[in-house]
């Protein structure tokens, strides 16, 4: 899977995870120090983000970091199997 692709799936995951939550982008961004912009360029896979926004994100939704690369299966149903 090329990066770019990646990055999307990425982002995705980590809406779905903040609306989980019942957390808006404006509120997240509050509460790690970033703007709004920044949070949806992630969320878009439009920007990589950091390992230490994404340690920031994982401690106010509570869960640990690898969640975030527990991409679900569903996601990747363009993949192509080995």
């Amino acid at each position: 899977m090329e990066f770019s692709k990646y990055s999307q799936l990425l982002g995705h995951h980590i809406q779905e995870i903040r609306r989980s939550r019942h957390l808006t982008q404006e509120q997240v961004a509050e509460l790690i120090g970033m703007d709004r912009a920044s949070i949806g360029y992630i969320e878009q896979g439009r920007r990589v983000p950091k390992i230490s926004t994404l340690f920031s994100l994982a401690e106010i939704y509570d869960i640990e970091m690898q969640d975030f690369f527990a991409i679900p299966t569903s996601s990747r149903e363009d993949e192509p199997t080995e």
